[in-house]
């Protein structure tokens, strides 16, 4: 069943999916439209699941789920996955994009995960730039946390010698 993604309480599981690009007006809608629907029917062996999604950035999709209405199964989350890829099929997209997403006022800048050392070695990326990161403990992890400064993220492995 569908709520609204603002009535989801802190301790909703979240997912994270990354578009390799921002959709257009149409691509957003079309994305609304099959999500609301899909989230709207998504259950646990046949109970219903109380869900929601949020776009950000025109790229990345976050879907949530309250746990304590009832749990998501193996299948249920499965399922999930399968609107994925069927979104990528119908948009010719890839929502399994595990590209480093740098948040750039209200766009995303990717950068390809092999290069990041050296993207931030060019200074395109610094210990405080935001990045979408891929993973959140629960809603109230991603309300407060998300996006994070790099140096909170698991690219902070990369500033620790700079900041000696």
């Amino acid at each position: 069943m569908y709520v609204e993604f603002q009535q989801l309480p802190a301790h909703a599981r979240v997912w994270i999916y990354q578009a390799n690009r921002a959709f257009n007006e149409q691509e957003s809608a079309f994305v609304q439209s099959y999500l609301k629907q899909a989230v709207q029917d998504w259950n646990a062996h046949g109970v219903p699941l109380a869900g929601s999604f949020q776009i950000r950035y025109n790229q990345i999709i976050v879907i949530a789920v309250d746990e304590h209405h009832h749990a998501a199964s193996g299948c249920s989350i499965d399922a999930s996955t399968g609107w994925f890829k069927d979104l990528a099929f119908q948009m010719g997209m890839d929502f399994f994009d595990r590209s480093v997403a740098l948040v750039q006022e209200d766009n995303l800048i990717l950068f390809p995960l092999l290069g990041v050392k050296q993207v931030i070695n060019e200074g395109h990326i610094n210990a405080d730039s935001l990045i979408a990161i891929p993973q959140v403990k629960d809603l109230a992890d991603y309300r407060s946390n998300w996006p994070a400064k790099a140096k909170d993220s698991w690219l902070k492995k990369y500033f620790v010698a700079a900041s000696v």
